[in-house]
């Protein structure tokens, strides 16, 4: 008899942190050695969450579980949209566990559904309410192809209206913090006070509300979630797995047993919390815990339907001791990081904020006038386009809310005044408040949506907001003194992130200079034709290319080489791929060799101005009088020159790359030649132990290093051509056991893996992929081998048997892949015998 349902919730989040221009990240250097923070904890926590591992007490993996399916999930609307286009793998899997889990649990979903972009909801207008749940929903139905039965309020944060807003949009169920019961009551009984987190978390409660509806809610175990975000729990899996089923039975019929933390506590925040989630959720499957079995929130809702009633505590969060005043005042809480820092930067921010909010929202009341007959229905139905943006999409959307919109300056207009409401909203993002100073990189993101409010208001209004805004600000102190205030750092901090039609046409220009090759990273360029976000490389030139979310035509495209120098000039038409918003520009970008580059963006001055200027650069150009050439882009562009700092983030780590890789290239090949031709001399000194100059040691590392990752990144890695690399450098005494090198041996087993995937009846591949994991294994530095763990396996069991079977009947081959196989899981620390 079950009497114990067990339940693990994960709440997967993190904040959007795409430039409110571009729509993609721009490189974060506090996460490297990731690009960004979400690259950073999608390879520790999302991915690994997908295929978590069981391992023996040799440490050897025995099974890979998918933790998703066996648990409750929430995961955000933007961090799933970042991960659909920058990790499709995991958006995928995500997707197919919610799938596989209602196979699991009677048809129920573990997957809930989360308030769009994570504001606190008590402290958001009713208008806005809605439109967060509607966007949650759509959202959700878009990704996971049904409806949601329940949506999770971010931090928690919870009043009346709040939970009006879910079931007027016919969400059943939401969850709780222990602390945001107010009191209870049997069917027909006496109400019961239950504050101090003193409600009994083992069942499902009615919340009855004014309008005369209800909405159901669960309050997780509080001490046990405590433990697992903040007292170690996760460092035993077995000792999870016993608090998860500790609870005593109810006398009155089953018992829920659920916990609720941040779901990048399994593996971000806790290093192999991934792994005590998997023992402990497959230890309660199989059995080892009489009595216990899984569930999620819609399963036991409909097993157990609510027979008592609750009402809540208005205006709490599950982390706030002090309501939800963490999100609006100096209450005290914060990270901990800074014990003399104060908040009172909070409640400046929010009422700026606030006014912000409500003249933009007059403003687009105003502008909609003829435009859209609904604008605020407009806005709920927005979430479609965010979604997808194609252009019959587009068509389809301005069809049923701006009928009479006619021309493209309408178009553009309604599109502008949509994402002015977005940002609006994106501006709330509730991790703008939660941490410690004004300055930070949480704060600094919502204030770039802020400038982008601003900037449309003004666009479509003709008033002036910005300034005023600015000097509201003003009254946020910051605890730094290199920001002074709100207003440093708006000046400092987010004013420099502008980009305008301008600028991206200054990146085309100075990227097409440098002469960035698309092949260059090929990754890139497979983003960059699907997604309208990814970085891109301009390649050809003569048509419609991709920047970002901007479209660049080019045409009257000069270029122009002479020794090391470049010059690029044309004629553009840019364009957002998202309002409509465009212009055609003139630009010229003058590469000199290496960082050097000068260029120039202005409106389009006409046919025969703008031939002129061509002819006087071409002229200098190719009279090599670059000095006259960069007169001519300065007298031409009057002030509007830019140089290598106008290439976007991630694009000028990039150039700055390539233009490295080629300016060392003669080097690297003075060091080849001083090497080759010393190493005979190396090798005998360090045979009597004599000092090896440091000149012919640093040649020796360059060029060993170098060596050993061309090996590696070859299509087909070579066994024998990583081992000479390795033999040689230890004859020099050269360490190969390096970041670069570790992380381009876990690529090569994981490539190679892929391939036995494909082929694997094939015994030499499996020999020289288990002495390629072997040698990769005696490295200090981390090879990530999560991508050949996973294949070794699926491939255990997929071909395992057969090899078995095979043998015994006397097959050779069949004797050398198990030999092979177990050589190569010994190495990779997979279980195979």
């Amino acid at each position: 008899m079950i009497e114990k349902w067990i339940c693990v919730h994960g709440h997967f989040y993190q904040p959007p942190r795409e430039n409110a221009w571009l729509g993609a990240i721009e490189p974060q250097p506090s996460a490297h050695p990731y690009l960004d923070w979400n690259a950073r904890i999608t390879a520790e926590c999302y991915r690994p969450n997908g295929a978590a591992r069981i391992v023996d007490g040799a440490g050897r993996i025995v099974d890979i579980i998918d933790n998703y399916e066996r648990m409750s999930f929430n995961v955000g609307p933007t961090l799933m949209a970042w991960l659909e286009r920058e990790a499709p793998d995991v958006h995928h899997a995500l997707v197919e566990s919610d799938q596989r889990s209602q196979a699991r649990f009677g048809g129920h979903g573990s997957a809930m559904a989360q308030a769009y972009n994570h504001v606190i909801m008590p402290l958001a207008s009713p208008r806005d309410q809605r439109t967060q749940v509607r966007w949650g929903i759509t959202d959700f139905r878009h990704r996971f192809s049904r409806d949601p039965v329940g949506m999770w309020l971010p931090e928690c944060a919870v009043d009346v209206a709040t939970l009006e807003a879910l079931a007027a949009e016919g969400i059943a169920f939401t969850v709780l913090a222990p602390n945001q019961a107010r009191r209870v009551r049997r069917p027909g009984g006496p109400w019961i006070d239950v504050t101090g987190d003193r409600i009994d978390p083992g069942r499902c409660y009615r919340c009855p509300l004014p309008s005369g509806r209800s909405i159901d809610l669960f309050f997780y175990d509080g001490p046990a979630s405590r433990a697992i975000a903040f007292e170690k729990l996760l460092d035993d899996g077995n000792v999870f797995a016993r608090r998860l089923v500790a609870r005593d039975v109810a006398p009155d019929g089953a018992v829920l047993c659920h916990v609720a933390t941040d779901g990048e506590t399994y593996g971000h925040h806790h290093r192999y919390g991934d792994m005590a989630l998997a023992w402990a959720l497959q230890s309660i499957e199989r059995g080892d815990h009489a009595g216990a079995r899984l569930t999620n929130y819609a399963q036991f809702r409909a097993l157990f339907p609510p027979q008592w009633e609750v009402e809540i505590a208005e205006d709490t969060a599950w982390s706030c001791a002090h309501g939800i005043a963490r999100w609006k005042d100096d209450c005290g809480c914060n990270s901990g990081a800074h014990a003399t820092w104060r908040q009172t930067w909070r409640r400046p921010l929010r009422d700026a904020l606030d006014w912000l909010r409500d003249r933009a929202a007059d403003v687009f009341e105003d502008a909609s006038v003829g435009l859209m007959a609904d604008p605020w229905a407009a806005r709920d139905d927005y979430i479609a386009l965010i979604l997808d943006r194609r252009p019959e999409r587009v068509a389809q959307f301005l069809a049923v809310h701006a009928p009479a919109v006619a021309d493209e300056a309408g178009r553009t207009r309604v599109l502008e005044l949509l994402e002015l409401q977005r940002h609006a909203m994106l501006m709330y993002t509730s991790c703008g408040w939660f941490f410690d100073d004004i300055s930070g990189i949480e704060t600094v993101q919502i204030l770039q949506y802020a400038a982008r409010v601003c900037e449309l208001v003004e666009r479509v209004s003709a008033q002036p907001v910005e300034a005023e805004l600015v000097d509201r600000l003003a009254a946020a102190r910051s605890n730094l003194d290199r920001f002074r205030d709100g207003r440093g750092v708006w000046d400092h901090a987010v004013r420099p992130s502008r980009v305008d039609l301008g600028k991206v046409a200054a990146h085309w220009a100075a990227s097409s200079a440098i002469g960035m090759p698309a092949e260059a990273d090929a990754d890139a360029a497979h983003r960059a034709r699907r997604s309208s976000q990814a970085p891109f490389w301009v390649a050809e030139r003569g048509r419609a290319e991709q920047v970002y979310c901007y479209q660049v035509e080019s045409r009257e495209v000069v270029q122009r080489r002479t020794g090391k120098a470049h010059l690029v000039a044309a004629v553009t038409r840019c364009a957002s791929l998202i309002t409509g918003e465009h212009a055609e520009l003139a630009v010229a970008a003058l590469h000199l060799g290496e960082h050097h580059l000068l260029g120039g963006v202005r409106a389009f001055p006409g046919e025969d101005a703008w031939q002129a200027a061509v002819d006087e650069l071409c002229e200098a150009f190719l009279s090599a009088d670059l000095l006259g050439a960069q007169r001519a882009l300065d007298r031409f562009f009057d002030g509007g020159v830019f140089s290598l700092g106008s290439l976007f983030g991630r694009e000028r780590d990039r150039a700055l790359g390539h233009i490295l890789e080629t300016s060392l290239h003669e080097a690297e090949s003075g060091f080849r030649r001083l090497y080759d031709e010393h190493a005979p001399l190396m090798r005998y000194l360090v045979k009597i132990a004599a000092p090896v100059p440091e000149t012919f040691r640093a040649a020796a590392e360059l060029v060993l290093r170098h060596r050993v990752l061309a090996a590696l990144r070859e299509p087909v890695p070579s066994y024998e051509a990583v081992r000479a690399c390795v033999a040689e450098a230890w004859q020099v005494r050269v360490d190969l056991d390096v970041p670069d090198v570790a992380y381009a041996a876990g690529e090569a087993l994981g490539g190679m893996m892929d391939r036995l995937l494909r082929d694997p009846d094939d015994p030499e591949l499996v020999e020289q992929l288990s002495k390629m994991a072997e040698i990769s294994g005696r490295m200090e530095s981390r090879v990530d081998l999560w991508r050949a763990q996973n294949a070794c396996v699926r491939l255990r069991a997929a071909r395992l048997p057969d090899w078995r079977a095979r043998a015994a009947a006397g097959d050779a081959v069949a004797e050398r892949l198990i030999a092979g196989f177990a050589r190569l899981g010994a190495a990779l620390h997979v279980y195979v015998e």
